[in-house]
Protein backbone atom coordinates (compact mmCIF):
# COMPACT_ATOMS: atom_id res chain seq x y z
CA UNK A 1 0.00 0.00 0.00
CA UNK A 2 1.55 3.38 -0.68
CA UNK A 3 1.14 5.84 2.22
CA UNK A 4 2.47 9.45 1.51
CA UNK A 5 3.10 11.65 4.37
CA UNK A 6 2.63 15.64 3.71
CA UNK A 7 5.76 17.39 4.75
CA UNK A 8 4.30 20.45 5.80
CA UNK A 9 1.88 18.99 8.38
CA UNK A 10 3.39 15.11 8.56
CA UNK A 11 -0.56 13.69 7.89
CA UNK A 12 -0.82 10.76 6.42
CA UNK A 13 -2.37 10.29 3.02
CA UNK A 14 -3.54 6.77 1.50
CA UNK A 15 -4.34 7.11 -2.05
CA UNK A 16 -7.99 6.93 -3.46
CA UNK A 17 -8.15 4.19 -5.98
CA UNK A 18 -6.70 1.35 -4.84
CA UNK A 19 -7.71 -2.30 -6.08
CA UNK A 20 -10.35 -1.47 -8.38
CA UNK A 21 -12.21 -0.36 -5.85
CA UNK A 22 -13.41 4.02 -5.23
CA UNK A 23 -14.40 5.94 -3.24
CA UNK A 24 -13.79 5.60 0.88
CA UNK A 25 -13.98 3.12 3.42
CA UNK A 26 -17.75 3.22 3.61
CA UNK A 27 -18.48 3.86 0.15
CA UNK A 28 -20.36 0.94 -2.37
CA UNK A 29 -17.63 -1.18 -4.19
CA UNK A 30 -17.57 -0.22 -8.01
CA UNK A 31 -16.52 -2.79 -10.69
CA UNK A 32 -16.17 -6.36 -10.13
CA UNK A 33 -13.52 -6.60 -6.72
CA UNK A 34 -10.91 -8.05 -9.42
CA UNK A 35 -7.60 -6.27 -9.24
CA UNK A 36 -6.55 -6.72 -13.00
CA UNK A 37 -10.37 -5.87 -13.85
CA UNK A 38 -10.78 -9.11 -16.25
CA UNK A 39 -12.61 -12.18 -15.59
CA UNK A 40 -11.55 -15.72 -16.17
CA UNK A 41 -14.34 -18.26 -17.30
CA UNK A 42 -13.62 -21.58 -17.54
CA UNK A 43 -15.89 -24.50 -19.13
CA UNK A 44 -15.81 -27.86 -16.30
CA UNK A 45 -16.43 -29.82 -19.56
CA UNK A 46 -13.09 -28.93 -21.13
CA UNK A 47 -10.76 -29.34 -18.75
CA UNK A 48 -8.83 -32.34 -18.47
CA UNK A 49 -8.40 -33.29 -15.16
CA UNK A 50 -6.30 -36.53 -16.14
CA UNK A 51 -3.45 -34.12 -17.37
CA UNK A 52 -3.90 -31.49 -14.47
CA UNK A 53 -3.28 -35.39 -12.26
CA UNK A 54 -0.42 -36.03 -14.10
CA UNK A 55 1.13 -32.67 -13.56
CA UNK A 56 0.99 -32.86 -10.07
CA UNK A 57 2.13 -35.46 -9.68
CA UNK A 58 4.81 -35.39 -11.48
CA UNK A 59 5.82 -31.77 -9.71
CA UNK A 60 5.22 -33.06 -6.09
CA UNK A 61 7.14 -36.52 -6.74
CA UNK A 62 10.36 -33.83 -7.62
CA UNK A 63 9.47 -32.00 -4.59
CA UNK A 64 9.67 -34.88 -2.37
CA UNK A 65 12.69 -36.03 -4.16
CA UNK A 66 14.20 -32.98 -2.89
CA UNK A 67 13.12 -33.26 0.76
CA UNK A 68 14.51 -37.03 0.51
CA UNK A 69 17.61 -35.75 -0.72
CA UNK A 70 18.48 -33.04 1.80
CA UNK A 71 17.76 -35.68 4.88
CA UNK A 72 20.43 -35.42 7.34
CA UNK A 73 22.36 -38.24 9.27
CA UNK A 74 21.42 -39.42 12.12
CA UNK A 75 22.79 -38.50 15.33
CA UNK A 76 24.14 -41.32 17.57
CA UNK A 77 21.35 -40.19 20.52
CA UNK A 78 18.54 -40.52 17.61
CA UNK A 79 16.91 -44.29 17.57
CA UNK A 80 14.60 -45.46 14.80
CA UNK A 81 11.17 -45.02 15.77
CA UNK A 82 9.60 -47.73 13.82
CA UNK A 83 11.31 -50.01 16.00
CA UNK A 84 9.65 -48.19 19.03
CA UNK A 85 6.08 -49.27 20.55
CA UNK A 86 4.38 -47.62 23.51
CA UNK A 87 2.07 -49.61 25.65
CA UNK A 88 1.29 -47.27 28.59
CA UNK A 89 1.57 -44.67 30.39
CA UNK A 90 3.84 -44.41 33.84
CA UNK A 91 3.76 -41.06 34.99
CA UNK A 92 2.62 -37.90 33.68
CA UNK A 93 5.67 -34.61 34.31
CA UNK A 94 6.17 -31.23 33.85
CA UNK A 95 7.81 -31.41 31.28
CA UNK A 96 6.18 -34.68 29.33
CA UNK A 97 4.86 -38.45 29.85
CA UNK A 98 6.02 -41.27 30.59
CA UNK A 99 5.57 -44.61 28.81
CA UNK A 100 6.52 -48.49 29.16
CA UNK A 101 7.76 -49.07 25.19
CA UNK A 102 9.21 -52.05 23.39
CA UNK A 103 12.17 -51.04 21.67
CA UNK A 104 13.88 -53.86 19.38
CA UNK A 105 12.51 -56.39 22.00
CA UNK A 106 13.43 -54.75 24.88
CA UNK A 107 11.61 -53.18 27.75
CA UNK A 108 12.00 -49.33 28.02
CA UNK A 109 10.96 -46.50 29.18
CA UNK A 110 10.48 -43.43 26.99
CA UNK A 111 9.71 -39.69 27.48
CA UNK A 112 7.62 -38.08 24.98
CA UNK A 113 8.24 -34.49 25.93
CA UNK A 114 5.78 -31.52 25.38
CA UNK A 115 7.23 -29.08 23.38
Amino acid sequence: MDLKIGEEDNDIKAPKKQYGLEGGGNSKMKGNGSISGKDVIFRVDQIDLKSLDMQLEKHLSRVWSRNIEKQRPAEEWEIDLAKLDLRNVIAHGTYGTVYRATYDNQDVAALKIML
